[in-house]
C-alpha cells in the first residue's frame, strides 16, 4: 500500500501527477459490456439508444464521487463503512464479500474472449490454451501485490485500447452530421431489454465500489480531512474520475458507432446482423477487414485484447482488494495477518476459479445470474451510501442537494429495470 499523501496537489501539474485509480477503474469497467453488448445494440437500433449510455455513466460518476467523498472525509474504505449499517453483524459486508467472490466465475468467459483474439492473431494456439496463458500472466502481474503495477498497465492497456479503437472508427470514415442527428433520444420498439442491459453493463457494476480501495491504495483518504485539505482532495478526485468516465463514454459511443457503420446492414436482405455474443469481436474483425482492410483487423484485436485483459486485471485486483478488507471486518483475528499476504491469498483464489471454468462449458446461466444479481446490488449501496453520508459526515462535508437528486432518481430507475432483468434471469424467460 503506498504511503499516504500528507497535503492535496494544488497546482493542475501536480494533480495529473496522482491521478490513476480512475483509470484503473475504466480499464477494469470497459468490458465486454462495451465491446459485445453495445455493437449489438448500435445494429439493432442506430445511435438513437445512445442516451442509455449516457444515463448509466452520469448515475455511476455521481456514486463514485459519493464514495470518494466518504473516503476522503472518514480515512475508511466503503467495506468498513458498511460496516456501520445497522441490522444484522456486517450483512452488507457478507452480500458484497460473496457476491465478488463467486463473480470470478464470469471471469472465466472473459478470458476466454481473450484467447479468442489472440487466438485470431496466432492460430499456433488453441483459444482455450491462450485463455490459460492471459490469466496466469495476470496473476504473476498481481501475485507481487502491489498497486503500482496494475496502475502502470492499465495506463499502457488504456492507450492501446484507446488508439486502436479510435484508428477503428475513423478508418470507416463516419460522417459528423449523421452522427449528431443520430443521437435524438428514444427508445424504439422491442429495445428494452438492450436498455435494460446497456444500463447495467455500461461502465461497469458493483465494481464502481472498489474505487474506494484504489484511492487509498494511492495514498489518497487514508486519513481523515476536512477544510481545504478536504476540497483540495476533492478537486483531484474530480479530475481522476472526470477523466475516466469520459474514457468509457468516449469507447462505449465508438463501439456503438461501428456497430451501426458495420452490422446495421450486414444481414440477410440488408438487414442488421447480430452475431452470437461470443463471436462478436470476430465477427467485427472480419467485416471490418472487408471495408477498411487487413490492417484495421489487426488493430482492432489488439485493442479488444486490451480491453479484456484490463478487464481481467483490474477486476481480480480490486476485488482481491475488497475482500481482504472484507476479512478483516468479518474476523478480526484475521488483522494479524499482513495485507500483502491476504491480497495474495484471494488473488490466487480468484485465479483458480477462473483457470477452473476454462475446462468447463461456458457457465453462460451462472454468469447472467450473477450479473443480474450485481445492478440491483448496486442500487442498494448506492441508498446505503446515502445513509452514511447522513449519520457519519459532518453537514460541512456532505455533497450538495445535486448529488442527492441525482443519486436517487438513478437508483430508483436502475432497480427497477434491474430487478426485471433478474426476474428473468431467475425464471429462465425470454
Amino acid at each position: 500500500m503506498s504511503e499516504a499523501h500528507k497535503l492535496p496537489p494544488k497546482t493542475f501539474r501536480g494533480k495529473l501527477k496522482l491521478i490513476g485509480p480512475g483509470i484503473i477503474l475504466a480499464a477494469a469497467a470497459i468490458g465486454s459490456g462495451e465491446l459485445i453488448l453495445t455493437p449489438r445494440a448500435g445494429a439493432l437500433f442506430g445511435l438513437s439508444i445512445a442516451w442509455i449510455i449516457l444515463l448509466s455513466v452520469v448515475y455511476k460518476l455521481f456514486l463514485t464521487l459519493g464514495l470518494a467523498r466518504y473516503t476522503i472525509a472518514t480515512g475508511e474504505d466503503i467495506f468498513v463503512g458498511f460496516s456501520h449499517l445497522p441490522g444484522p453483524r456486517f450483512w452488507f459486508v457478507w452480500i458484497m464479500g460473496v457476491i465478488y467472490l463467486v463473480g470470478a466465475v464470469g471471469y472465466s468467459g472473459i478470458s476466454l474472449a481473450c484467447g479468442s483474439a489472440l487466438y485470431a492473431l496466432f492460430p499456433s494456439l488453441s483459444m482455450v490454451q491462450w485463455a490459460v496463458i492471459v490469466v496466469f500472466l495476470a496473476y504473476v502481474l498481481l501475485l507481487r501485490g502491489s498497486y503500482g503495477p496494475v496502475e502502470k498497465a492499465a495506463f499502457v492497456l488504456s492507450f492501446v485500447l484507446i488508439a486502436g479503437i479510435l484508428y477503428s472508427l475513423v478508418s470507416l470514415r463516419p460522417d459528423i452530421a449523421w452522427f449528431f442527428k443520430g443521437l435524438a433520444p428514444k427508445l424504439p420498439p422491442g429495445s428494452g431489454q438492450t436498455a435494460v442491459s446497456l444500463l447495467g453493463w455500461t461502465a461497469g457494476g458493483t465494481s464502481t465500489l472498489i474505487y474506494s480501495f484504489w484511492i487509498m491504495e494511492k495514498g489518497i483518504g487514508r486519513k481523515k480531512s476536512e477544510g481545504k485539505d478536504f476540497e483540495g482532495w476533492l478537486s483531484l478526485i474530480r479530475l481522476d474520475t472526470g477523466i475516466s468516465y469520459f474514457l468509457m463514454i468516449l469507447i462505449s459511443f465508438a463501439f456503438l458507432i461501428i456497430g451501426v457503420l458495420v452490422l446495421s446492414t450486414a444481414g440477410p436482405e440488408g438487414g442488421p446482423l447480430i452475431p452470437a455474443r461470443e463471436e462478436t469481436t470476430s465477427v467485427l474483425s472480419r467485416l471490418l477487414t472487408v471495408a477498411t482492410g487487413p490492417q484495421t483487423k489487426f488493430i482492432f484485436l489488439v485493442a479488444a485484447l486490451a480491453i479484456l485483459y484490463s478487464t481481467v486485471i483490474g477486476l481480480v485486483d480490486g476485488k482481491s482488494r475488497a475482500l481482504r478488507s472484507a476479512t478483516k471486518i468479518i474476523f478480526p483475528k484475521t488483522r494479524k495477518i499482513s495485507d500483502k499476504s491476504l491480497y495474495r491469498l484471494y488473488a490466487t483464489l480468484m485465479c483458480l476459479i477462473i483457470f477452473g471454468f476454462l475446462f468447463t462449458k461456458r457457465p453462460v446461466v451462472l454468469i447472467v445470474l450473477i450479473s443480474a444479481v450485481e445492478a440491483p446490488v448496486l442500487s442498494v449501496s448506492a441508498i446505503l451510501l446515502i445513509y452514511l453520508m447522513k449519520k457519519r459526515l459532518p453537514r460541512t462535508l456532505r455533497p450538495g442537494l445535486g448529488w442527492y437528486v441525482i443519486i436517487v432518481l438513478g437508483t430508483i430507475v436502475y432497480f427497477v429495470l434491474s430487478s426485471m432483468v433478474l426476474v428473468k434471469a431467475i425464471i429462465g424467460s425470454d
